[in-house]
This record gives C-alpha cells, structure tokens and sequence, in this order.
C-alpha cells in the first residue's frame, strides 16, 4: 500500500526581497516523497532497531552534523567573510533539523532568533500567510504536532555546502549553496510503530550586504520527506508501515530515498521511494 505526501510551491522571499531590492526571488517547490508499494501483515510494523537506528542503511556512515569546509575567498568576499557565511548556515540548519524542539513541537524560536531584522520581519509577516505559496512555514521543518517522536538523540546528515558569488535574480551576493540527505528515526508516540523520516534537502543561503559591510543571511531552499501521507500544509505526516494511505496519489518511478540526486528536479507531486 502507497504512502503518500503534499505537493506545495512556495514563492521564497518575495514580498520583502522585492520591496528592499534584494531580488533574489526563486519559485521553489516543496514536495514530499513517498515509500513504493508494501505489502501489509508480514514482519513487524517496528522497522527501527533502538539499539542500532541507522543499521542496514546507508546512514551507518553518514555525519551528525553539517560540517562546514575550509573556508576561502570568493569573488569579492574575503575567507573570514566566507567563514563566517558557513558558520551561520550550519547553525540555521541545525536549528532546523537537529533542534527536537523545533521537529517534533514546532518551537522554532532557536531559528528565529539566527535571522537579521530583514529576513525576521519577512518571516513573522507571513507565517501562516493566507497565500499558501507566500507562507514562511517552508523554511521550517516540523512534524505534524502528535505524530511521532525521536527514536535516540542522533540525527545523521549526508551531504555538502560550498560558497560562489551570485548575481542571479538582483544585486552581487554570497551564496552557500547546501544539498543534504537528512536521517530522522521516530516512532508513532506510546506504539511500538517506528520508520526513518528521510529529508532531501537544497537550495541556498543567500548573504546580502546591508550597506554597512555586514551580511544578512535570507535562507531560500526546498525539501522532501518520506515516507509521508501526501496531505495538504507544511507539516510533515509520517506515513507508518501500519497506516492507510491519505491524500494524494505518488506517480512516477520509484526511487531510493537516499538518493540526492534522484530527487533533484522533482516534479510536482508525489514520488514513490523504497523503504528508508
């Protein structure tokens, strides 16, 4: 039986960005992608060993973290201004996929409070914007409040960030582009229900000079989940191996969830993906 998961596009910052000559303004697509066809009734529906979360699955070797290269120059930013970029993007992506309390109780002040005033007034102006391509709640990533919690303390990260000069879409900047497959192991709360919640993740963090030197991070990226019912809104409904289908057909080749590339130019909807 499909698990399936919402397709929603969002315009990434482009009420404000316009307004302030930022113009980096980017139609992005946030689409979550689901596990193939199983076959119900057979084996147990606790698919996480506690004791080994990631065992048997290629995040056995992947990081805990988002580790930053070694910085250098890029165009007209210096190394300590490109070390600085790495620093604030590793930190805007802890407080959204490593921080429990943003996860599983959408308290996502922690990354709120990594955002200059810029890039905070556009977010708080269109948090739950009636415009659901407008809505910040993109940028975030929460679980629907409920529906699952974290199997350890331990979230495993695969995948790269690096630094070039941009003019694209307005005026020079930094941007530190990121491209990251994102391992959490939850169970359904008090069931002995359990699945890896796997997230592809791209986009960038766009730094823009605010005329004084300093530079005001704008993140602007997209994802997918999976195995997730493919419901309408920003927050993610685990699909458990236990659990009938909701929402919207997957379509599409079946694809290996942790394969970043294979989920680069998704389209919109649905995919299917084997078991995480």
């Amino acid at each position: 039986m499909s698990r399936r998961a919402a397709a929603t596009r969002w315009v990434a910052l482009l009420a404000l960005l316009t307004a302030t000559g930022c113009a980096q303004v980017q139609d992005a697509l946030e689409w979550f992608v689901s596990p193939a066809p199983t076959v119900s009734g057979l084996g147990s529906y606790d698919e996480v060993d506690r004791d080994d979360p990631f065992g048997g699955t290629p995040a056995e070797d992947y990081a805990e973290g988002f580790e930053p290269p070694p910085a250098e120059p890029v165009g007209s930013f210096s190394a300590a201004q490109v070390e600085e970029a790495y620093g604030r993007t590793r930190d805007l992506l802890d407080a959204v996929y490593l921080n429990p309390d943003a996860v599983f109780d959408e308290d996502n002040s922690e990354f709120t409070g990594l955002l200059g005033e810029q890039a905070l007034k556009w977010y708080m102006n269109h948090l739950g914007h009636e415009n659901g391509d407008l809505d910040s709640r993109h940028v975030v990533f929460n679980l629907a409040p409920g529906t699952a919690e974290p199997i350890g303390d331990v979230v495993k990260v695969d995948g790269r960030m690096w630094a070039e000069e941009s003019s694209e879409g307005g005026p020079d900047h930094l941007a530190v582009n990121t491209e990251y497959t994102i391992v959490h192991p939850v169970a359904r709360p008090g069931d002995p229900v359990s699945v890896r919640l796997v997230t592809t993740h791209y986009g960038e963090v766009s730094f823009f000079d605010t005329g004084d030197g300093a530079l005001e991070a704008w993140p602007n990226w997209w994802r997918g989940t999976g195995p997730a019912h493919c419901v309408d809104g920003y927050n993610v409904v685990p699909a458990y191996p236990d659990e009938l289908a909701e929402g919207e057909r997957p379509r599409g080749p079946v694809e290996d969830a942790y394969d970043l590339e294979a989920h680069r130019d998704g389209d919109d909807g649905c995919a299917a993906i084997r078991g995480t």
